[in-house]
């Protein structure tokens, strides 16, 4: 993960169309960030996928949908949206890595 948690401003899960504070919606998402590319690190870097890439809208009642999890955050008054790539922690990991700093 290349932000940092304090920064973040709203967090969007897939399928979803409201962030997961219900303060912004998918069509802010569009709204704020039009054409952007989503940052991949720290280094400002994106992987030419844009953030309009990232919400489907639904027919019947011209819904916004979230298609990948994503954060959008504050750094240095400037405004970015990473991929939220969730990294599930596991014992034997926490373990593995106890035993190597011995």
């Amino acid at each position: 993960m290349s932000y940092k948690e304090n920064e973040v401003v709203a967090k969007f899960t897939k399928g979803n169309h409201q962030s997961d504070c219900k303060k912004y919606s998918a069509d802010d998402l569009l709204d704020m960030f039009d054409q952007t590319e989503i940052t991949i690190d720290e280094y400002g870097t994106t992987d030419g996928v844009t953030v309009n890439e990232c919400i489907e809208h639904v027919d019947l009642d011209s819904v916004a949908l979230v298609t990948k999890d994503l954060v959008v955050t504050t750094e240095c008054d400037d405004m970015f949206v990473y991929y939220n790539n969730k990294v599930a922690c596991s014992a034997s990991l926490d373990n593995e890595f106890a035993n190597e700093s011995i």
